[in-house]
């Protein structure tokens, strides 16, 4: 074999191997129909198999930039095998691979298990690393709305929004904005996460903090509206003992 063909052999080859702008270490497509078909599994209930099959593929996809690790985790964490998700996660983050979804999901197993200090040092230090990403900032925020640092929570929301403007970055500002009584910012923060998403109208949660900031700043009528939409669109809703109190009153002062 000659050299140019040597070369371009080699370039072949690593271009088949690298997708650089991915950060992958492999063929991403084998990676993405493996794990597509992990998660199908996953969803359909078979859950052990669907781990065991993603453990199998150790060889092909681990120890490389942590994109293997973070998957894998993920399915521990929704089997609720919290010590293994953050080990798997550890693993992946000391790939050195700059993968900070790792750390987000590291961040919320500290959040679940109630390690909330652990949590606020590693988002602290993502947020630093990655001070361009949305989701650092979200989790943060997050994070401080738990602990009931409601202002807090609000700036984080607002400064995630100010990178990318998500319907759930809106959501949580509008719960931060409920919790300081601050409606006008509820009913704004609300209505962009549903021009973003409108299945937010059957959110319980969301629609039920819609309806009471609308009342409290007088708009009866839209409140009422927003209370027989989320009936529509919610059977948990028609249920709702708050909703139905609310309902009766505002039909009362219509």
């Amino acid at each position: 074999m000659n050299i140019n063909r040597f070369l371009k052999f080699v370039t072949i080859s690593l271009s088949l191997l690298i997708t650089s702008n991915n950060g992958f270490a492999f063929e991403k497509k084998y990676f993405m129909t493996d794990i597509a078909h992990a998660k199908e599994m996953f969803d359909h209930g078979k859950h052990d198999a669907a781990i065991k099959y993603w453990e199998s593929k150790k060889s092909a996809y681990g120890g490389v930039k942590g994109h293997y690790e973070l998957e894998l985790g993920t399915f521990y964490s929704r089997m609720k095998e919290f010590d293994k998700a953050e080990q798997t996660y550890l693993m992946g983050m000391q790939l050195n691979g700059e993968y900070p979804r790792l750390n987000i999901s590291l961040s919320y197993i500290y959040l679940w298990t109630g390690r909330f200090d652990k949590a606020s040092a590693l988002l602290d230090f993502t947020v630093e690393e990655y001070p361009d990403w949305w989701s650092g900032y979200y989790t943060k925020a997050h994070h401080e709305f738990l602990i009931e640092n409601y202002q807090d929570a609000k700036h984080l929301a607002e400064k995630s929004l100010a990178i990318t403007e998500t319907a759930r970055g809106f959501i949580l500002l509008a719960r931060a904005s409920f919790e300081l009584n601050d409606t006008r910012s509820v009913i704004n923060a609300i209505e962009e996460a549903i021009n973003l998403e409108p299945n937010f109208l059957s959110n319980l949660n969301a629609m039920k903090i819609y309806a009471v900031s609308l009342a409290t700043e007088g708009l009866n009528g839209e409140a009422i509206a927003v209370i027989k939409e989320v009936k529509m669109n919610n059977e948990k809703a028609i249920q709702d003992k708050e909703l139905k109190k609310l309902l009766t009153e505002l039909e009362k002062n219509k």
